[in-house]
């Protein structure tokens, strides 16, 4: 296997760098420009526009815009790298399904482990940027933010850096509970940045977003769990870094597994407790 340490791309660069003979780091470096939208500012996008006067227009209604304070901006900027990498850097581990990597020459051949990295670099221009995200600070609070992946951009809110509730009716085995999950909107829409579809495929329809319990506490349906799916955006970018050699090479398979702890981020107001005979 040919080792290549560096990629630069459209989306995002990455780089493969050895830690030890048997651990490697592959992190995903992006380039973000945070677009500041004041009421004055102008923009349109397919199902979202905003003329200058104050007042932002999309699918789901019409809000509202609020100027940004200085300092807010400043503190909305250094929180969103620090949200973005606190949840998706360093969780997941790609491990082969054989030997694949020689440390040095005359060494044996061995499963080496990839450590999944993820970095934000906040620059000053969409021409610098891998993405570009629009940030509104709407009065109203039921704008859904979203992103354009073909596009590389997005439009968020002021407050999708925190966590808040999503209530919904959910499958728990045969009964239906009412569940409340726990999730941090711009995680999620990063997700979409990385190239990952809701849990249930593409679409926006309630179901897309999960059906059952495990599904819908999903970070990429209505919670904030992550599963070694997630980590299909490190798989897919081995194929640019570990690149075969010979026949036996093309066979390399890396699974990805979550490496840390999770909370249970989600509140089962029909919970009851398990009764057993006296």
């Amino acid at each position: 296997m040919h080792i290549h340490l560096f990629r630069n791309a459209r989306r995002w660069d990455s780089c493969l760098l050895p830690i030890d003979d048997t651990t490697f780091g592959l992190i995903l470096q992006f380039k973000v420009h945070l677009v500041r939208v004041e009421p004055t500012t102008r923009f349109f996008r397919p199902d979202t526009h905003a003329t200058g006067n104050g007042i932002l227009h999309d699918l789901y209604g019409t809000f509202n815009l609020d100027a940004w304070v200085d300092r807010d901006w400043e503190e909305y900027k250094r929180r969103f790298v620090q949200v973005v990498q606190r949840h998706w850097s360093d969780k997941f581990v790609l491990t082969p399904n054989k030997d694949w990597y020689t440390p040095r020459a005359g060494s044996a051949r061995n499963s080496a482990t990839i450590q999944c990295g993820l970095s934000i670099q906040l620059v000053d221009t969409a021409a610098q940027a891998h993405q570009t995200f629009r940030i509104i600070h709407p009065r109203e609070t039921g704008f859904r933010a979203y992103v354009e992946e073909a596009n590389r951009s997005g439009l968020f809110t002021h407050r999708d850096l925190e966590s808040h509730w999503n209530f919904t009716t959910t499958r728990v085995g045969a009964a239906t509970h009412s569940i409340d999950f726990l999730q941090t909107t711009i995680n999620h829409e990063f997700g979409h940045t990385l190239g990952l579809d809701h849990v249930n495929g593409v679409g926006n329809g309630d179901s897309h977003y999960g059906v059952t319990l495990e599904q819908r506490e999903n970070q990429m349906g209505m919670g904030g769990f992550l599963t070694g799916r997630h980590a299909q955006p490190w798989i897919r970018q081995m194929r640019f870094h570990a690149l075969p050699r010979t026949h036996y090479d093309t066979t390399v398979q890396f699974t990805g597994r979550v490496a840390t702890p999770q909370l249970i981020e989600y509140w089962d107001n029909d919970w009851q407790p398990t009764t057993t005979a006296s």
